[in-house]
């Protein structure tokens, strides 16, 4: 369920946000290799074809209780840069549920949202200002950013050398959990339901080549506190899950917006034709480096 979900909020937890350093923004020959997709072999996310991220809602009351919030999270992505005649958001009225992102508004403090294009694409968004990023509106730009196909900046393979998870620090952890693979098993966290499946850093085998820099400021990466146990009585910050390498106990902050090299990896993802592009990486790279590794002589 990992492999296409995530989830948004601190108690049933996932999709948050971080940031405290502005990392350069990538290079434009490394834009394609952005993304990451957890599973290659069954495809990955796929990309909104003909430049259109079609959405509509579940109900007249999704309707009644997003539609604004939708146009507001969408706002933060164009306004931050995106080109709109490479992707827009636009509603549809009427067609296959195969063909749009279905949105349903939820009374609980959480937002879920299925990565990118594909059948039976959904968004479940709680319309309140009680959890992830304590604002609805950034909260929805986060969700939108899975849905265009983007998974978390803080659990790309490298992020090790930029951040500390302190596992320890989540709200459910135990030491029963942490011998079951709690803290570093994506498997047993995802069919446990557990939050850490949302902070453990995905392997290398299981994504695109990365050569980008690590983006701190990015809307997909979770502020410091996400997840974290809180204080007694409710007073004071929460703790620490993600934290600095030069400081563990240092939380990264929330990133309120796309940043400048989100903007350029979806500028880059949309740039090119009405094709639906699998798995984070363009399909025109995958060959290249397939002719590459032919002329290696490697049919590995």
């Amino acid at each position: 369920m990992y492999r296409s979900v995530c989830l948004f909020g601190y108690a049933a937890l996932v999709c948050l946000l971080p940031g405290t350093l502005a990392a350069p923004a990538p290079p434009k020959s490394d834009l394609n290799k952005r993304w990451h997709t957890i599973n290659p072999s069954v495809g990955g996310p796929q990309f909104w074809p003909d430049h259109k991220l079609k959405y509509k809602f579940k109900d007249e009351d999704s309707k009644d209780k997003l539609k604004d919030i939708v146009t507001a999270g969408w706002k933060l992505w164009t306004d931050a840069g995106l080109d709109k005649d490479k992707i827009d958001l636009v509603e549809a009225s009427d067609g296959d549920d195969n063909e749009v992102l279905t949105i349903q508004v939820t009374g609980d403090p959480k937002a879920v949202t299925r990565v990118g294009f594909s059948g039976g694409a959904r968004m479940i968004f709680g319309a309140s200002d009680d959890y992830g990023l304590l604002d609805k509106n950034a909260n929805m730009a986060h969700e939108l950013g899975h849905a265009l196909g983007f998974y978390h900046e803080h659990q790309r393979p490298d992020r090790n050398d930029h951040v500390v998870f302190n596992c320890k620090n989540l709200q459910d952890y135990s030491e029963d959990k942490e011998k079951q693979g709690f803290c570093t098993d994506m498997h047993a966290a995802a069919s446990e339901g557990w939050s850490s499946v949302e902070f453990i850093a995905l392997s290398q085998s299981d994504q695109c080549s990365r050569s980008d820099a690590y983006d701190e400021d990015s809307i997909m990466h979770y502020p410091g506190g996400a997840g974290g146990k809180k204080p007694f009585l409710g007073l004071g910050h929460r703790d620490t899950v993600l934290g600095t390498k030069a400081d563990p106990n240092t939380s990264f902050k929330k990133n309120m917006k796309p940043s400048s090299a989100d903007i350029d990896r979806a500028n880059a993802m949309y740039g090119g034709g009405n094709q639906k592009r699998a798995g984070g990486c363009f399909p025109e790279d995958d060959q290249k480096n397939a002719e590459e590794k032919a002329e290696d002589g490697d049919d590995d």
